[in-house]
């Protein structure tokens, strides 16, 4: 009785894990069926984003304003010939400039160099001018006892720029006029400035 039971026992036993064994087998299919469902959405889902991401339009860059000018008194102090330019791609903000300049009155020679970080504020073509430096002077003196401000001297004085600028919006002629002081050891000129030039970007 014994061994009849315990040989039904194990037949029972191998009955449940044959049972267990084949619901497995029906399980795992579905378990790759859903899988498989899934992979079509995310990847649809990855397709539309690329496309959303495609459709995006870049703005459109500005070249850098630059131009060349001849400038009668300004920081130069006389006639100078000078380059200038924004440090971005862009018409206005932060730029700077950088010239040479040559004059001889009543025997007296004097070379300049004008340098200035300056800003430009406004739209358009019409623009206000900041800006501040230095100029580098060399000056000989007359020889015959004449005497001038800046006479017989090398180095450097300040310099400020306040003004207005008429600047193309692509190229064209630059037009400038503006205040510009003049600081030195014994004290302040105030002087003035006027350019015409031309912006070729």
């Amino acid at each position: 009785m014994k061994k009849f039971f315990t040989l039904k026992a194990i037949f029972l036993s191998l009955f449940i894990l044959t049972h267990l064994s084949s619901s497995a087998q029906i399980v795992e299919p579905n378990m790759s069926d859903t899988v498989k469902r899934v992979h079509p959405d995310t990847t649809k889902k990855t397709v539309i984003d690329s496309a959303k991401t495609d459709t995006t339009v870049a703005e459109p860059s500005h070249q850098r304003a630059q131009t060349a000018f001849f400038e009668v008194g300004g920081p130069g102090l006389a006639l100078t010939v000078n380059y200038d330019a924004r440090f971005g791609n862009r018409r206005d903000g932060f730029g700077y400039r950088v010239g040479a300049g040559y004059f001889a009155t009543d025997g007296n020679n004097v070379f300049s160099v004008p340098i200035q970080i300056n800003y430009l504020y406004g739209k358009g073509r019409s623009m206000v001018e900041i800006g501040g430096g230095t100029t580098f002077l060399n000056s000989h003196g007359n020889p015959n006892g004449k005497t001038f401000i800046f006479d017989r001297i090398t180095g450097f004085i300040g310099t400020a720029t306040i003004g207005y600028r008429y600047q193309p919006e692509e190229k064209g002629i630059n037009l400038r006029i503006g205040f510009v002081p003049i600081f030195y050891d014994e004290g302040i000129i105030a002087a003035g400035g006027i350019s015409v030039g031309y912006t070729f970007k």
